[in-house]
């Protein structure tokens, strides 16, 4: 009869065999899996320096090409705008830069900038919905005929009656248009502030917008809506349009997405999805250019850019 001490003995026997058949199985496979992992390690990491190096080279080229294009834009510019009267619409969230930047430029192509129209949030906040709509009822010019449609879309006809016209034209009363304005900052609605004391009547418009936000809130969607109601009520009152945003502003719910997804107001209104850099300056000037000779085009670098620069013939 087999006692207990065999069956004892028996299993730590191949408990003993199996921790010894590990340790030796460790020890042949240990080298060779940490040379493997250490030469992986060492790739990625010789990867990685290349890639920040090659980042580094793509950040110098562009900044060559920024410079590049600032230089040299106001002599493409040149005489391009001569005698244009241009408005800036500053929408919630644009750069300040973009601004400071763009208007040496307009004045290079021979354009007068007549004043910034910076739109606010209360425009367009449901809550200010009766306001808008009895504001604009209460300040209506004569001879102006409103959509029909929300309160934030007959205020965009109004203002731009006010602020616009079409060039060779005087548009609605000085007096007249002056009362829309005041009546619209006492509530609030908008800012405008203006080159001259004298109310100077824009025959062009350039919008300028913001980079996309990521899952933006309705009433900021609300908001680009509104920026986009007066870039479509200008172009009936002014000679040409433009919408305009830095890198990002093609991106989904950027102001230059929404417009190019937009295919009526696509149709009548150009864009510039890049308009934070050196060339996207240029073709923004260079495409408002075009908007006075009845000529359409979207350019940059984003999603439905007919490309960088508007070309010498018609734009597709």
């Amino acid at each position: 009869m087999i006692d207990f001490r065999y069956h004892l003995v028996s299993i730590i026997a191949v408990f003993l065999a199996l921790a010894v058949g590990i340790v030796l199985g460790t020890t042949a496979l240990n080298g060779p899996v940490l040379d493997s992992l250490r030469g992986n390690i060492d790739r990625l990491s010789s990867d990685k320096r290349a890639l920040e190096g090659d980042v580094q080279d793509l950040r110098g080229d562009v900044r060559t090409a920024d410079d590049f294009a600032t230089s040299v834009g106001p002599g493409l510019v040149a005489g391009t705008l001569d005698d244009e009267r241009v408005l800036l619409v500053v929408s919630p969230g644009t750069p300040s830069d973009l601004v400071d930047r763009l208007t040496p430029l307009l004045v290079a192509a021979g354009a007068e900038v007549t004043g910034q129209l910076r739109v606010l949030p209360a425009l367009s906040d449901p809550a200010s919905r009766q306001l808008v709509e009895d504001l604009v009822a209460d300040v209506l010019p004569a001879g102006v005929d409103l959509p029909d449609g929300e309160p934030v879309e007959r205020a965009a006809a109004e203002l731009a009656a006010a602020l616009g016209r079409q060039p060779g034209e005087d548009g609605i009363d000085g007096g007249e248009a002056q009362a829309v304005l005041s009546a619209f900052q006492e509530a609030d609605l908008i800012q405008y502030t203006g080159e001259s004391e004298e109310l100077r009547r824009a025959t062009a418009v350039v919008v300028l917008g913001a980079p996309a936000v990521e899952d933006p809130e309705e009433q900021e969607l609300v908001e680009q809506a509104a920026v986009l109601s007066l870039a479509g009520a200008f172009d009936d009152t002014t000679g040409g349009v433009v919408v305009a945003g830095p890198s990002g502003s093609v991106d989904d719910d950027g102001l230059v997405r929404l417009l190019r997804d937009d295919s009526g107001l696509a149709g009548r209104v150009s864009s510039v999805d890049n308009a934070d850099r050196g060339v996207g300056l240029v073709a923004l000037v260079q495409a408002l250019a075009e908007q006075m000779s009845g000529r359409v085009g979207q350019y940059g670098t984003g999603a439905g850019a007919a490309g960088a620069l508007p070309s010498a013939g018609p734009a597709s």
